[in-house]
């Protein structure tokens, strides 16, 4: 079996809500990611539902500690209409001095409809530049995940959702096959040979590898892939090689 460079396209640190499974602190999540043999992860805050500024402080915060080549950011973006983030052009500086390289939103927990009218200023320019937006917020919506990508179908982005995926692949499938610049990544994906399925009618390019951690482990995903059938060269790009190119494409 071929060696593997794992890229962790979900994964969050900080603290949780009561109950609720958590990676504290940095030195937590290295130690995890060490155990496993994931070289490197993206990495969203826990603190979103509870603020985007907040969440992106500490994200930004984390980053900035010696560990920054292992861990990229995935910060969080709200309307522009309140004023509270600077301009696209200016944001997109910030994020490439804070170790940012994807967006994420939360607009159910942020209280806003995301479509257009409200994020189509940032949008639109993370569009131009290819930057990875994470659609975590939408787990299960699939109404509201299908109104969203008709109004940004040049968006790149990524599935990303640990719990819904079993069972949705009449969900899923449609926008892989409508949507050229749409991923899908694999946490909770438990469909036997459903990987080796996707990549054999969507390509091994817009599959991704990612945990779900702190809910999943990250071997449960590996073994799922390990054990895929894949070739050597497509499982190497599931594993890690298609994240990075994503994240080398985005121009911030």
């Amino acid at each position: 079996m071929p060696e593997l460079d794992f890229f962790d396209c979900n994964c969050r640190f900080g603290s949780a809500a009561a109950g609720e499974a958590a990676i504290a602190t940095l030195p937590e999540l290295l130690a995890e990611m060490d155990y496993y043999g994931v070289r490197r992860a993206l990495i969203r805050h826990n603190n979103l539902d509870k603020g985007a500024l907040s969440s992106n402080a500490l994200l930004a915060e984390a980053l900035a500690q010696k560990h920054e080549s292992r861990l990229v950011g995935a910060c969080c973006i709200l309307p522009a209409q309140c004023d509270e983030l600077p301009e696209p052009k200016e944001f997109f500086a910030w994020m490439r001095q804070s170790g940012m390289r994807a967006l994420t939103l939360s607009p159910f927990e942020h209280r806003y409809l995301p479509n257009r009218l409200t994020l189509g200023k940032m949008l639109d320019a993370a569009s131009e530049r290819k930057v990875p937006v994470l659609l975590n917020a939408f787990a299960g919506k699939w109404p509201e995940l299908y109104a969203f990508l008709q109004e940004f179908p040049k968006l790149t982005c990524v599935y990303v959702e640990s719990v819904g995926k079993w069972g949705s692949d009449r969900n899923i499938r449609p926008l892989l096959e409508n949507y050229p610049n749409f991923y899908f990544e694999t946490s909770g994906y438990w469909v036997p040979e459903g990987i080796a399925d996707l990549v054999e009618k969507y390509g091994s390019r817009r599959i991704l590898y990612g945990s779900g951690l702190p809910r999943y482990n990250q071997g449960s995903s590996m073994l799922q892939l390990r054990h895929s059938g894949l070739d050597a060269i497509s499982m190497a790009r599931v594993a890690g090689e298609n994240l990075e190119y994503l994240l080398q494409e985005a121009e911030i």
